[in-house]
């Protein structure tokens, strides 16, 4: 997704405001935190998991025309050894999607953290950015490309399987993950590849069926009994998406359907579910923010949006945890049961996971995430960012992958939640030195990523909690008349 920087961005900054708040004393013990390295802790009947998002693979940009011909002209087997033997193995810039280069740099850090993974989170955005342009521009034609596109996706997916072999992967697919463009079906071809290459696709043949309609499926967790991941395709669902003919059947309304079907099914067999996504519901505060928030733009067209918030709150007690990117950045999204109109208890998260892409000037970063082997519940989580790159003389680079925060460690608090989140988020509205705290903490972490837009905090803060219009336009632009 093609975006400025955002101002939401790391969890651990509204934890530390929030302590720092809370008087002087935890004011010195907050800062004091900040400075130790933090890590993460699973406790007894916990386990772990890695959270990638947005890699948005570029073979083509900065890559030497000699070896974009080779890859050009090998099966994706010979892929990896064809980057290898490069001579430049500087990872891609401050503004440019991955190249190989960073991509390896970043499973390497998340192989050699320590950490045994039981499973991994891709939540989708594959492929570069206009890599079709990219391609056309570099081969003087468009034939080729869907091989091409193809084959970038199943590079990724086996780049991060030899990362991590026999542990799980669970991958949605995001809007530039598609062989005919940005906000497009993904394209049979494309499907009918993954549903073989994603092995939790290939080994269930519900989901593999599910998966060739529209890249959508369901499937067990792998170490949670009673407990499944539902795997959406919200690229139909978005307000950029213009893949359907006229006459057609809607595959968004096809997926929300399904998606009903399978909520139902796990309600009637007493089980919980996780939803996991790529674009997620709710407000894009971007764009919101251009009109001062009393003109909110959803990321789905609304009729989607309210079917598919319908159908979440009729499964409340199915589902808490859900897991998207698109944004670039931390950040998270709360959803509240709605009562005569008015917003009630927060009972839906929706983690949002920041991109190993630097294409918004962003600190690349991963995350770990520690779960609840009863429930499935997000308990906690540590974000690793990518903290320099620099170029030494003899034109090596280094590159240092550090923990940013830990979310327990930082907050004290026992357990990430809907309601913790919700708390966090009226709290960056309700005081001026919260905030202020929060934008000085923003641009320490990523000073290349240009001035965080703190006019426009408002509106960030407001598509936290209020996920539709007129609640978002009542928080973000109060003088319109909207109801929060």
């Amino acid at each position: 997704m093609k975006r400025a920087s955002v101002v939401v961005s790391c969890l651990a900054f509204f934890l530390a405001l929030l302590l720092s708040f809370t008087g002087s004393a935890y004011h010195a013990q907050t800062l004091q935190r900040l400075g130790t390295s933090p890590s993460e802790s699973p406790g007894p009947n916990e386990g772990t998991f890695l959270l990638l998002s947005d890699i948005h693979l570029d073979p083509l940009t900065g890559t030497d025309p000699h070896v974009v011909q080779q890859l050009l002209a090998s099966p994706v087997e010979r892929w990896q050894s064809i980057f290898q033997s490069s001579p430049d193995r500087q990872i891609s810039p401050n503004g440019a999607d991955s190249n190989y280069a960073l991509l390896a740099s970043a499973l390497e850090a998340a192989r050699r953290s320590g950490v045994h993974y039981d499973y991994i989170i891709i939540t989708g955005d594959f492929l570069g950015h206009d890599l079709s342009a990219k391609y056309s521009r570099f081969t003087h034609s468009d034939a080729g490309y869907r091989e091409f596109a193809i084959h970038t996706l199943v590079f990724v997916n086996r780049m991060a399987q030899q990362a991590f072999p026999g542990v799980p992967i669970f991958e949605t697919l995001g809007n530039n993950d598609s062989t005919e463009g940005d906000y497009l079906d993904p394209g049979a071809p494309l499907l009918e590849t993954l549903a073989k290459e994603w092995k939790v696709v290939a080994a269930d043949p519900d989901a593999t069926r599910d998966f060739l309609k529209g890249g959508y499926y369901a499937v067990p967790h792998p170490f949670v009994s009673n407990h499944e991941f539902i795997i959406l395709n919200t690229a139909f669902w978005s307000n950029n998406y213009t893949g359907s003919s006229p006459g057609a059947v809607d595959p968004g309304f096809q997926e929300l359907a399904w998606l009903k079907s399978e909520l139902d099914r796990v309600q009637a067999a007493h089980k919980n579910a996780t939803l996991l996504m790529h674009i997620p519901p709710g407000v894009d505060a971007y764009k919101s923010s251009q009109t001062d928030g009393c003109n909110p733009t959803l990321f789905w067209k609304k009729p989607y949006q309210d079917s598919f918030l319908a159908i979440l709150e009729a499964h409340a007690s199915q589902i808490r945890d859900g897991y998207a990117g698109h944004t670039h950045v931390d950040d998270f999204i709360v959803i509240n049961t709605v009562i005569n109109g008015t917003s009630g208890t927060p009972y839906f998260q929706i983690h949002i996971t920041p991109s190993i892409s630097r294409d918004h000037r962003n600190n690349p970063a991963f995350e770990t995430g520690v779960y609840d082997k009863t429930s499935g519940a997000l308990a906690d989580y540590m974000a690793t960012y990518l903290q320099s790159s620099s170029t030494a003389g003899d034109g090596s680079q280094g590159v240092a992958w550090v923990p940013e925060y830990d979310f327990r460690q930082l907050s004290h608090l026992p357990m990430y939640s809907p309601a913790a989140l919700q708390t966090i988020a009226l709290l960056i509205r309700s005081n001026d030195l919260i905030r202020q705290k929060f934008l000085d903490l923003y641009v320490s972490k990523a000073s290349s990523s240009g001035s965080a837009p703190i006019k426009d905090w408002l509106s960030y803060s407001c598509a936290q909690t209020e996920v539709s219009p007129d609640s978002f336009r009542g928080c973000a632009c109060p003088n319109s008349g909207g109801s929060k």
